[in-house]
């Protein structure tokens, strides 16, 4: 069997049927072994970025692994911003490129460059992936195949390479194997200081405890709660408990945003209001599941976030766990374990109690007996819900957040589509602010790495791995880094409603700029180093059906444009350069005072709940 044929269903029997990449001499091989099965589909970008933010983007909506290829040299360097955005978002993609043939390998140490377009991509990409590796014989495929696809999907989950030289791609597999075992793949169980089951159950029975007694919590959600069964066995949870839920801007759209136990996104400068004070102002307990804090997330000061909480953190990495909020750890407690087995202890224990409940006996519950407490936090639910209606109105009374107001009349216009990727800018925070998303609705991100041009291509990945109409919301900066990706739209005719926020300037750092640099708005606003297209005639220009409109037209006009999803089309909206993105918080602040600060008498209420 062909190595590459066995590349290619073996990820094809792993749940892989959409590759995507960019054709090259030394990856032709398995591009047509791609092509020649008939479980497998090969979607060429224009730029392998695009191709490798694609699989970003199908592993985000869909859940599940991706794959994206690329030739050798400048086709495998351009591979690297997506592998490191699925790195930073623990996103498991299997990344496969070409390379020269072994036998043109000279040996020489020191050799700047073995042949034409050679380049040392394992060395390049290890920083950024979990697993890197050439291959260089034709039996180490299956072992290699297999170890990198095992270690991309489990523990924290991210990107593995494979560098395939072009020989090797040619060659023979004799003895094909889909599924091995860890240890004949030569790999160990990742040490951690007890068991990740125990350390499950001790965590379970830590936030039991402190359940017992808290009377302020609030369950703080990441990313590392990936699996959809498991986020609703702990909604279940929250909501039988009556506990608010906060999550990190990865993750926001795991509950509607109108869910009574939505309690918004934290954020050391953009976050919710009511989030941000919540947390660090009001909470005595932050259960905190798959959720790293970072300094993004909770601000610079770490030490002064949250002082009068208690809090519990559960990670499967223990590197986050590193890393104290509470100077000299006090009243905190890490547990390095997956949190969906918290989270089904947990549930396990409730359940217990249901059942006895239901029997009517006096069963004997072997837990401790804070599991058969039935918690009800239905006092501070109401605290916290006050908070939120009471913030909300002083941010809808923001002349400065137009923008805002802007998302959410589109999100109502695009219910029905099943993702929207988002790009990075000032966009990004109206979107994770403002965004109206429905149930089983995803907001898509590029969190840790933060990468403009990502949301095209993430759309349309989101797309092969929905089969339904996506979107994506874009700046004018952010849409020019990957604009070349309308062709692809186009060429296979995909139901993306695109649209452009068009301020004409790099907004976030202009506003940056009109704080600490004098209002010198260098490389940031037309005439000053920086322009925009005109967005609506390059996507006509590709044939794709556009519209250009004012900010202020957009809750009338643009619900009849964007109508119809099942076809490709871009609304492109013009907007003032002086746009901002609020609330913000300045610089020295607690994340929970933000700019434009809240109205004395309201900010005194609240905080005295």
């Amino acid at each position: 069997m062909k190595v590459t044929d066995y590349i290619v269903e073996f990820l094809q029997r792993k749940g892989i049927h959409d590759f995507f990449g960019y054709q090259g001499t030394m990856i032709a091989h398995l591009v047509d072994s791609i092509e020649k099965n008939p479980h497998t589909r090969s979607h060429s970008s224009y730029h392998e970025q695009g191709a490798a933010f694609a699989a970003c983007g199908y592993a985000q909506a869909g859940e599940r692994c991706a794959c994206a290829y690329a030739t050798s040299g400048p086709g495998a360097a351009n591979l690297i911003s997506g592998i490191a955005d699925a790195y930073f978002d623990s996103l498991p993609v299997v990344f496969l490129t070409g390379q020269l043939n072994t036998y043109e390998y000279s040996g020489i140490p020191g050799l700047r460059q073995q042949g034409f377009q050679e380049i040392d991509i394992v060395a390049m990409a290890k920083p950024v992936t979990k697993y890197a590796v050439q291959i260089r014989e034709e039996e180490d495929i299956v072992k290699e195949l297999n170890k990198a696809y095992h270690i991309a999907n489990s523990g924290r989950k991210g990107p593995v390479l494979i560098d395939l030289p072009m020989n090797i791609q040619r060659g023979d597999v004799k003895n094909p194997v889909y599924d091995m075992k860890p240890e004949e793949m030569g790999l160990v169980s990742e040490k951690h200081p007890v068991g990740v089951a125990e350390a499950a159950s001790q965590a379970a029975g830590a936030i039991r405890e402190a359940l017992a007694h808290s009377s302020r919590p609030v369950i703080m959600l990441g990313h590392g709660v990936s699996d959809k069964a498991v986020r609703e066995s702990l909604f279940t949870l929250a909501r039988q408990w009556k506990i608010p839920m906060i999550t990190s801007v990865l993750e926001m759209s795991a509950l509607p945003w109108d869910d009574p136990l939505n309690f918004g996104c934290i954020g050391g400068a953009y976050g919710h209001r009511y989030a941000n004070m919540i947390a660090n102002a009001k909470s005595d307990l932050l259960i905190c599941l798959g959720i790293s804090l970072c300094t993004r997330q909770i601000g610079t000061k770490v030490h002064e976030f949250a002082k009068n909480a208690k809090i519990i953190r559960v990670d499967i990495d223990n590197y986050n766990l590193q890393r104290n909020i509470h100077e000299n750890g006090t009243d905190e407690r890490n547990f390095c374990t997956d949190a969906a087995l918290v989270i089904r202890k947990l549930a396990e224990d409730a359940q217990l109690i249901q059942n006895a409940k239901n029997v009517q006996t006096e069963q004997t519950i072997e837990t401790s007996q804070d599991a058969v407490r039935e918690y009800d936090f239905s006092s501070w639910l109401d605290i916290c819900t006050d908070i939120r209606t009471s913030l909300r109105e002083v941010d809808d009374a923001t002349p400065e957040r137009y923008p805002n107001r802007m998302i959410a009349a589109l999100s109502d216009a695009l219910a029905d589509t099943s993702a929207v990727a988002v790009d990075v800018g000032q966009h990004m925070v109206w979107s994770y602010q403002s965004f109206h998303n429905q149930k089983d609705q995803k907001l898509l991100f590029s969190g840790g790495h933060g990468a403009m041009g990502y949301a095209l291509p993430a759309a349309i990945g989101a797309y092969y791995a929905t089969g339904k109409p996506v979107a994506c919301i874009c700046g004018d900066g952010a849409f020019q880094m990957n604009i070349q990706e309308l062709e692809w739209v186009k060429r296979e005719n995909l139901p993306i409603t695109m649209m452009v926020m068009n301020n004409h300037a790099l907004g976030m750092i202009r506003h940056l700029q009109r704080d600490y640099f004098e209002q010198v708005y260098a490389d940031t606003s037309e005439g000053s180093g920086f322009s925009s297209c005109d967005f609506a005639e390059v996507a006509r220009a590709y044939g794709i059906s556009s519209i250009c409109m004012e900010a202020d037209q957009v809750k009338e006009k643009a619900p009849g444009f964007l109508q119809e999803t099942s076809v490709p089309k871009l609304l492109e909206i013009r907007m003032e350069p002086g746009t901002f993105a609020y609330p913000k918080t300045c610089l020295g602040e607690p994340i929970h005072n933000q700019q434009p600060y809240i109205p004395k008498d309201v900010y005194e209420r609240l905080m005295s709940l």
